[in-house]
């Protein structure tokens, strides 16, 4: 039986005027599967949710981006006609409004990327004759990410600033520790369950991004923070990382009161994040020799061009330490001279 598009989610508060949900037309299918009527773009939309929610596993965060890019700009702009009836030029009409209303490179990016990954699903799921969207949508170029992170010295302030002996300081430390010796996104690190650590495992499989099963090592070290803070609960729930109270699951919504304080006890003058951490993660292992495709593997990246977009790039520090190192003007017997010392 056809999925009937849910009403629960029509276009939001904080979309464009001139969009309403239509009224959807009745989907037949052929003895293939293949849907033979005509679908609305916002009918097609509400089968990407549940396509996207049930087959492809999307996070909560990524439904929501969803809902963001099609009722703020998709949908008003393009309106609710058929999706067999979207043209490049209503791609090209699509980028002119966003470009119209000031919105930057990063977010137009990724309104297209995700209409993109849309048409792709309109073809080879529902299997309407939309727009090729290989051919006919094509992706502003971005800027490369200015990407921030810790040094070592503020790790070092950062561990130390953290008073370990109570509940919520330990679980903090242990979180700490978790993130930046594994480069675990918060969501999987807030995933982890206690049984591997108890018995001592240092290689764990988690559910990644779009619940790709991959392998994290956790180093001996950063095992025996989370055994030290299992054995100062006094429950049994699954969770390693678990409230206060009666215990459940750590939420990320509960993480940025304890983030700020721990920026402003450590004198860290950078948005202390979990994200943040796992960029420290990712770029120490580069900092120290690390190829970038082990650096994809670990950080458990679907696309090498997105390791390559964040962490190709070296270091001030290394760059400045090799001109340093090997920049030398000086002739055979001279101390050497790495630049020119006297004014002409």
């Amino acid at each position: 039986m056809p999925f009937a598009p849910s009403m629960a989610h029509p276009v939001g508060k904080g979309a464009r005027a001139g969009v309403t949900p239509a009224k959807f037309s009745l989907l037949g299918r052929t003895a293939r599967g293949c849907y033979v009527a005509e679908m609305t773009l916002f009918e097609a939309y509400n089968l990407f949710l549940a396509y996207g929610r049930g087959e492809r596993g999307y996070s909560r965060e990524t439904v929501a981006k969803v809902r963001d890019c099609f009722t703020s700009w998709v949908l008003p702009v393009l309106g609710d006609g058929s999706v067999e009836s979207v043209q490049r030029m209503d791609v090209v009409r699509l980028r002119t409004a966003m470009v119209d209303a000031g919105v930057g490179i990063n977010r137009q990016y990724n309104v297209l990327a995700l209409f993109k990954v849309f048409c792709k699903f309109c073809r080879q799921v529902l299997k309407l004759a939309s727009l090729d969207p290989d051919k006919e949508i094509s992706l502003p170029q971005r800027p490369r990410p200015f990407v921030q992170y810790l040094t070592n010295e503020e790790v070092r302030r950062l561990r130390n600033c953290i008073e370990s002996h109570k509940f919520t300081g330990l679980r903090m430390r242990t979180l700490i520790e978790v993130l930046l010796t594994t480069g675990l996104r918060i969501s999987e690190a807030l995933a982890l369950d206690r049984a591997p650590f108890e018995a001592g495992e240092t290689e764990v499989t988690i559910l990644g991004k779009g619940r790709k099963p991959r392998v994290v090592f956790v180093p001996p070290e950063t095992v025996v923070w989370i055994r030290r803070f299992l054995l100062f609960r006094n429950d049994e729930y699954p969770a390693v990382f678990v409230t206060t109270g009666i215990p459940r699951r750590w939420d990320r919504n509960d993480l940025s009161k304890f983030f700020k304080e721990l920026k402003r006890k450590a004198g860290i003058d950078k948005p202390l994040t979990p994200h943040l951490l796992r960029h420290t993660y990712c770029t120490n292992l580069r900092d120290n020799g690390a190829d970038i495709t082990l650096i994809k593997e670990l950080a458990g990246h679907q696309d090498i061009q997105t390791t390559a977009r964040y962490y190709l790039g070296v270091s001030r520090i290394i760059l400045r330490e090799a001109v340093r190192k090997h920049l030398n003007y000086s002739v055979s017997g001279e101390k050497p001279v790495s630049a020119v010392t006297t004014a002409a």
